[in-house]
């Protein structure tokens, strides 16, 4: 079947004409200065908010010193912060947001008590780091000036640790074995995950299920939520991590492991069909889309082929799902769009500062604007939300960021030295981009774990876009 396809007239000249079209619109003048690299550390370094941390970093060395705290540390595992936080990313998807919690702040601890026992250590520096702080110090600020203000402070500091814990994840990973063994446990976890959603499939006597609009869906008797409470957010944990395990399954040069990777890609895959999220299929669909024309531009006529061959062979519960997509009469459907109306009309009045983060401020407020009586926790939409708790600079904040990132990590799929390298780029950017489409239905930063698993992931992308900056170069 392959050697039909490769000598097709028909699919050689339509492959030759994706081509000519790709490297027209990559040589474009708007692509390649958008791809071009223009930022570099000593920009960071000249800063004054760079020299007072400086200060501090060695004022916190000579303590250390003078006290001996260095050698009494020497060899600890206070001291790994790559130990801790494995531990978070394993322990992220079960626990409860609070452990989780204590499991970041304690890796924030390691970070610094590796930074302070040694001077030759420091901070990496990468682009995307300034928009991290920046974002964390807007949502604070926003928690300061919350229309909930005791609710709301609690809100932003669970949301600035955890978005640090970015730096914690890109600082806290120096070789390559660490990479393979936390994107390893990491698709472990999600295994772990997929199998108790399965569980739940095979026996949904024993669990509770509000998900299902029973009168637009008879076919459908339940979906799957596993640890983490609704279907929804357990469909964007799996978007997060899917495609890092599709990169891991093409670069795996044993079968045994390309075998484990292909089987853990497999099962998170029919738990997340499971889920029957709509947002989360065209979630993976555009991460999958996205992986593959970057791998090879000509999957883009299969592509097409695939997508034309697939309400024929999808079985009718999918098929209807996807075709209800937009239909008001879907009680889902409308109540979201009926919270967007009310939610865009608050903003008309709050754009500029918005109302602080969290539940409590939201319905504080929410409710004069609600459209047709509606009421709910939050905007079902993610950059609205952000508008929400931060007003228009965290919006404009976080967006950059999202740019910045696919920015540097095309980048490092157009200028990868090895295949190997440019599938673990091509991994990150597809990883957030099927979250980001997800994230127009969904406000999907409301579960607190799946928040610190996007920021997770956000360090492993920048890692993969620079792993020929870690000390070695081996995979376990």
């Amino acid at each position: 079947m392959f050697e039909i396809i490769e000598n097709s007239r028909v699919l050689n000249f339509l492959w030759k004409a994706v081509a000519k079209i790709s490297n027209a619109f990559l040589s474009s003048a708007i692509v390649s200065t958008f791809l071009s690299p223009s930022d570099n550390s000593g920009t960071v370094t000249g800063s004054i908010f760079y020299k007072v941390y400086d200060l501090i970093r060695l004022l916190c060395v000579k303590v250390f010193e003078s006290l001996k705290i260095n050698r009494l540390l020497k060899g600890s595992i206070f001291k790994m912060p790559y130990i801790w936080c494995f531990l978070t990313i394993l322990i992220a998807p079960f626990a409860p947001t609070m452990v989780v919690l204590t499991a970041a702040m304690a890796s924030f601890g390691s970070l610094f008590l590796k930074l302070a026992c040694d001077k030759t250590k420091n901070l990496k520096y990468f682009a995307l780091n300034k928009y991290v702080y920046m974002y964390a110090a807007i949502y604070m600020l926003a928690a300061m000036v919350s229309v909930a203000r005791g609710a709301s402070f609690k809100i932003g500091l669970i949301t600035a640790a955890f978005v640090l814990f970015y730096i914690v994840v890109v600082n806290a990973i120096e070789t390559r074995r660490q990479l393979d063994a936390l994107v390893f446990f990491m698709l472990s976890a999600g295994v772990l995950v997929a199998l108790y959603g399965f569980y739940q499939f095979l026996f949904p006597g024993k669990f509770g299920g509000v998900w299902v609009d029973t009168d637009m869906f008879s076919d459908i008797a339940f979906r799957v939520y596993s640890t983490f409470g609704n279907p929804n957010v357990l469909g964007e944990y799996f978007l997060l991590i899917i495609p890092i395990g599709v990169a891991y399954f093409f670069n795996s040069k044993k079968p045994l492991l390309k075998l484990i990777y292909f089987g853990a890609v497999s099962v998170m895959m029919l738990c997340l069909v499971l889920t029957y999220s709509r947002g989360c299929w065209l979630g993976i669909m555009a991460a999958a889309g996205v992986f593959l024309v970057l791998l090879d531009k000509r999957f883009i006529i299969l592509g097409i082929l695939a997508l034309c061959a697939m309400p024929f062979v999808l079985p009718d519960t999918i098929i209807n799902r996807f075709m209800s997509i937009g239909n008001m009469a879907d009680s889902s459907t409308s109540y979201r769009v009926s919270i967007w109306l009310g939610t865009i009309a608050m903003l008309k009045d709050y754009w500029l500062s918005g109302i602080g983060p969290g539940e409590a401020a939201y319905n504080r407020v929410y409710p004069s604007y609600g459209y047709n009586g509606v009421s709910a926790p939050h905007s079902h939409n993610l950059f609205l939300q952000i508008t929400c708790d931060t007003g228009i600079s965290g919006l404009f904040v976080f967006c950059f960021m999202i740019l910045r990132y696919f920015r540097d990590s095309l980048s490092a799929v157009l200028n990868a030295k090895n295949k190997e390298n440019k599938i673990l780029a091509i991994g990150a950017v597809s990883s957030i981009t099927g979250f980001m489409v997800q994230s127009m239905f969904d406000y999907t930063f409301y579960n607190y774990r799946v928040m610190i698993l996007f920021w997770i992931v956000l360090g492993i992308g920048v890692i993969f876009s620079n792993v020929d900056s870690l000390k070695e170069d081996r995979k376990l």
